[in-house]
């Protein structure tokens, strides 16, 4: 009889186990924030570059653009500071840009020094000025 007992409780304390962490696993997903809608780049004219973005977090302070060249993993800052100004979409051409494919990355600063980072934007450039 102490052995059914035994089992039976083992049983139920898995069950309960596993709906717990599942439960758990949900409100984490749910939970997740990305203050990001899209990061979008073109080329523009011969040696440029237009990114565009757009966010939905009031709590940003600025935003910094960082540019990786192929075949380099390191992020090199392009350009000043974007300045949260209450607007849901940005946008910022970069001149004198180099040939070859470079991915876009930015960074939204919030006022509380955390940070989030955009989806990569990668642009082909073909030729230079």
């Amino acid at each position: 009889m102490k052995t059914l007992i035994s089992y039976v409780a083992v049983t139920i304390f898995v069950l309960a186990s596993s709906f717990t962490i599942d439960v758990q696993q949900n409100l984490n997903h749910k939970t997740t924030y990305n203050c990001f809608n899209y990061l979008r780049g073109h080329r523009q004219g011969k040696s440029g570059v237009n990114l565009s973005w757009a966010v939905n977090d009031p709590t940003i302070d600025h935003f910094t653009i960082e540019q990786f060249f192929e075949g380099d993993d390191y992020a090199y800052p392009v350009g000043s500071e974007v300045k949260f100004n209450g607007s849901s979409t940005y946008k910022v051409v970069l001149t004198d840009v180099f040939p070859g494919n470079i991915t876009y990355r930015v960074t939204a600063v919030r006022a509380d020094g955390t940070s989030e980072c955009s989806p990569l934007e990668q642009v082909r450039i073909v030729q230079r000025k």
